[in-house]
């Protein structure tokens, strides 16, 4: 009976140390997965965003809408952007700019600077959403994922849509995008690729 005793209570002992022995290693565990997400988190903060950032709204009339803002770097590195897709689904994506006066898609994306910015515009670099008949109309929201010369992805916060006034782009009849690169892209020359 007296061993009985001892053993109960020898087994309490035990199970107590063990307790508080998982209880400190959960606390270790606990803190340190805290710092691994806390550094994974600002590890996997975007290289790039796109700072007031606008889609223009358009109607079934127009299969073609455009996507503004300034994108920003502030990583140590510059950095490219070579392509994008959209929430949108099924369209064709092209970076567009101008040189001379001739709106175009632009090889090679668009490069940002460490620390730096660089603007996307009516009349300047854009990107270009071509060949989507739906409307896309203001108030709503589209999800961006850019594609980086790396091979990473960035998903961009939703963009919202705005109906873009007077002194917008025009970008003529360009119904079909058959022989696109020949027609006119609203007040400038061709359009050349």
């Amino acid at each position: 009976m007296k061993a009985m005793k001892i053993g109960a209570g020898a087994m309490a002992l035990a199970l107590g140390l063990f307790a508080a022995g998982c209880s400190s290693n959960d606390e270790q565990s606990t803190a340190s997965s805290a710092a691994t997400s806390s550094a994974t988190a600002s590890d996997s903060s975007p290289s790039v965003r796109l700072d007031d950032a606008v889609v223009k709204a358009k109607g079934e009339d127009n299969d073609m809408t455009s996507i503004f803002g300034t994108l920003v770097n502030d990583t140590d590195k510059d950095i490219t952007v070579e392509s994008f897709t959209t929430s949108l689904g099924e369209a064709e994506y092209q970076m567009h700019e101008v040189v001379d006066g001739v709106m175009r898609e632009k090889s090679g994306g668009f490069e940002v600077p460490a620390h730096g910015t660089h603007a996307l515009q009516p009349g300047g670099d854009h990107m270009m959403v071509m060949g989507y008949a739906h409307p896309v109309a203001a108030g709503d929201e589209i999800t961006v994922t850019l594609t980086l010369s790396d091979g990473s992805e960035v998903e961009l916060d939703p963009i919202p849509v705005r109906s873009i006034g007077a002194g917008d782009e025009n970008y003529g009849d360009l119904d079909g995008q058959g022989g696109h690169e020949d027609q006119a892209h609203g007040e400038h020359a061709d359009h050349a690729h």
